[in-house]
């Protein structure tokens, strides 16, 4: 059934660039363990074996014009990971370093709501290719 569930997510992100030019980015990462992730416009998609995120890209911007980095700051939920669940804020670099490919990583302050009250701070480092 998760095969089923990627492949799904992965069609709807790639129908989603072509119907409404939405910009589309696919790959893996790091992030509470190997994962399947997508950008949509704003929006970062996580998929883990064991859970799933979805952040929202708040603010952005880049370092300079003359190198090919930029910063974000997200806000999302996550589900799933050790049976808990909880919110989170991304603060990341992206790297691009080919056309059509970056690099990413990010340190994400992390609540956790499960049973008790938990707070962490994980990261996350990926690669991508943007549709």
């Amino acid at each position: 059934m998760k095969k089923i569930f990627l492949v799904s997510i992965i069609l709807l992100s790639l129908s989603l660039s072509s119907l409404a030019q939405a910009n589309v980015k696919l790959g893996v990462a790091v992030d509470m363990d190997l994962s399947i992730v997508a950008q949509i416009d704003r929006y970062n998609i996580i998929l883990g074996d064991s859970g799933f995120a979805v952040d929202y890209l708040v603010k952005t911007g880049n370092f300079d014009n003359k190198t090919p980095l930029s910063w974000y700051f997200a806000g999302g939920g996550w589900a799933g990971w050790n049976h808990g669940y909880g919110v989170r804020a991304p603060i990341g670099v992206a790297w691009y370093f080919a056309k059509g490919w970056d690099v990413y990583g990010q340190v994400q302050p992390v609540a956790n709501f499960d049973s008790d009250f938990k707070f962490s701070v994980d990261g996350a480092v990926g690669v991508r290719f943007s549709f």
